[in-house]
């Protein structure tokens, strides 16, 4: 597993354990967390506009290739299991 996989593994399980867990236990709902992702999501681009100086076309453009990836991960994962 290279480096990148490794530390995208520890942050999307500590993400999930750290605060999604602790919202859906706290009986967020899907919209609750929807909200939530729209936030990580704005705050991603703010910080790639202000501290890295990108365009905010740029970072747009830089988290729906994120999005996308992630997409096609979450579909890859669950067609290999069968779901």
């Amino acid at each position: 597993m290279s480096a990148a996989s490794e530390l995208h593994n520890l942050l999307s399980a500590r993400f999930v354990r750290e605060v999604i867990g602790p919202a859906v236990k706290r009986g967020a709902t899907y919209a609750e967390l929807m909200v939530l992702f729209e936030s990580v999501q704005f705050g991603m681009m703010e910080i790639l506009h202000r501290h890295y100086e990108l365009a905010p076309a740029t970072a747009v453009s830089l988290c729906e290739e994120s999005l996308h990836s992630a997409i096609e991960r979450f579909a890859g994962a669950r067609n290999s299991a069968g779901r």
